[in-house]
């Protein structure tokens, strides 16, 4: 199991301006965080930038603002698999969702992040695709197509921001917020893919049945990635487990530290 965290190390994944009750105002890992603070100072493009207008994805509540129509095409199809897989569990889009394809997207504090969430403008930022070897150096993500990889990136952020809009009761641990997005990430990913992602991590651990917690989450995102796929899978109902997030009912989170 991969356990050592860079401490310097800025969050890759972010859920954005959703701090959850009794958490840190800052509470960041290597793969995900929550921070409060005003979004507005972080997702303003560079002045001179020129805007690409957003585009609606086809049959999709899903608005994208990308350079190119390769990145539109792509984030639609990912928002469209982000939009199956929760559908499933009779989770859907109350209202249109904001993609926008960024480079760099940063973290509040300044580094270079995968993609957020902003919670309050109700909208996902994606990092370039071009930006991802650089943010995947030494991770299991390395080892993965990149754009494979790139695609169940968006998927996790989709994820992130359908559940918001779903979210009858708000969450107490960060834990909570990224079980459903990493749980749904790797189970978007092609299956010769996502069984080399989870060969990476020691499969006794991945399949135990401890809580999962914010320690983990800080330590290991990636372990709890495989975690979070390994649990919601191999239940009876995985819905039911989405369900009780949302409701702010789960025995299976750790308890706020």
């Amino acid at each position: 199991m991969r356990s050592v965290i860079n401490l310097g190390a800025l969050s890759l994944l972010c859920l954005f301006g959703s701090q959850p009750a009794n958490a840190q105002s800052e509470a960041c890992h290597d793969q995900a965080c929550a921070v409060k603070v005003a979004s507005a100072e972080f997702i303003r493009p560079p002045v001179g930038a020129a805007a690409a207008p957003p585009g609606r994805c086809p049959g999709l509540l899903v608005d994208v603002s990308a350079g190119s129509a390769d990145e539109h095409r792509l984030v639609c199809s990912a928002a469209d698999t982000a939009l199956q897989l929760l559908g499933r569990c009779s989770i859907t889009l109350r209202r249109p969702l904001q993609v926008q394809i960024m480079s760099p997207v940063r973290h509040p504090l300044g580094g270079p992040v995968f993609g957020l969430f902003d919670i309050p403008r109700e909208q996902v930022l994606v990092t370039k695709e071009t930006n991802i070897p650089a943010l995947v150096e030494g991770t299991p993500y390395a080892r993965l197509p990149r754009s494979d990889f790139y695609r169940s990136l968006v998927v996790h952020e989709v994820v992130h921001g359908i559940m918001h809009q779903n979210l009858e009761r708000k969450a107490t641990t960060h834990a909570a917020y990224e079980y459903p997005a990493y749980a749904l990430q790797i189970a978007s990913l092609p299956p010769g893919v996502r069984e080399q992602f989870l060969r990476s991590f020691d499969q006794g651990a991945v399949g135990s049945d401890t809580l999962f917690s914010d320690a983990v989450l800080a330590f290991d995102p990636y372990f709890f990635a495989a975690r979070a796929y390994h649990h919601f899978m191999s239940a009876p109902n995985g819905c039911a487990y989405l369900k009780s997030l949302l409701a702010g009912e789960v025995s299976f989170i750790a308890p706020p530290m």
